[in-house]
């Protein structure tokens, strides 16, 4: 992948700056902005990456700063095959911003768009296996998740579509996007009764907005493979209160 000459910014990493070249900016949402991105070195060096960098408005918000600097060290743990890798974490002035593993190759919810355009109902049963096993690797290594003193610290991810699935081209299954998940000893994360991640695939409590344990990703994975394997969603609804009320 050839890097851009023109149109980049450069953000100072916290061991060098300018160590990072950020390129065309990928996706936006209520707190970050996700960029393609370059890591270089000496003598030539470059390797893509993925930038998220917290949006501009939000710097001044001590507590939607404290929220992403606890995502990437929550985020920086998950060392797993099935689990996009933070690679490093830096801000300029105020802004801050997590380096990502990047994946080359859609995620679970452009495939599914791709099928069907091309005729195809649903994804072949293999395929699904596969995808569903991966995605279940990786969760259960997070759920696993331990303190200092070996005992588990309560990770759950909370928003387990397949927007956050990532297919590489060459065969892997990536969980992405730890920016909802929370360890249970960060209660203050999310006000009381706020729901955090995409209602369709909400477990019951999450739509109530009480605590949730690792079986709400659980239950998430099991709404995604129903879909995966019968062409359609499990919870109908023309409007979110709709589908919400199905759920629970």
């Amino acid at each position: 992948m050839a890097e851009p000459q023109s149109g980049l910014l450069a953000l100072p990493s916290l061991s060098e700056p300018g160590k990072y070249v950020v390129g065309e900016r990928l996706a936006s949402g209520g707190m970050a902005e996700v960029y393609r991105g370059w890591l270089r070195g000496s003598e030539g060096f470059r390797r893509p990456v993925v930038i998220k960098k917290m949006l501009p408005r939000l710097a001044a918000d001590a507590r939607f700063v404290r929220m992403f600097i606890e995502e990437a060290r929550l985020a920086s743990r998950l060392i797993h095959a099935n689990i996009v890798q933070v690679l490093d974490f830096g801000r300029v002035d105020n802004e801050h911003f997590i380096v990502l593993e990047y994946i080359d190759g859609p995620n679970l919810n452009e495939l599914i768009l791709k099928a069907r355009q091309a005729g195809h109902k649903r994804l072949p049963l293999p395929l699904v296996i596969y995808i569903i096993a991966e995605t279940l690797k990786g969760l259960d290594h997070a759920h696993r998740l331990t303190d200092g003193r070996g005992e588990r610290i309560g990770c759950v991810h909370r928003d387990v579509t397949p927007s956050n699935i990532l297919l590489s081209r060459d065969g892997q299954v990536k969980l992405s996007d730890f920016g909802v998940a929370r360890a249970a000893d960060r209660a203050s994360w999310t006000a009381p009764g706020q729901i955090r991640g995409k209602l369709h695939y909400l477990s019951p409590e999450q739509v109530r907005g009480e605590t949730v344990d690792p079986r709400a990703d659980l239950f998430a994975v099991g709404v995604l493979l129903h879909e995966l394997l019968c062409g359609r969603r499990l919870f109908g609804g023309d409007t979110p209160m709709e589908i919400g009320r199905a759920h629970v």
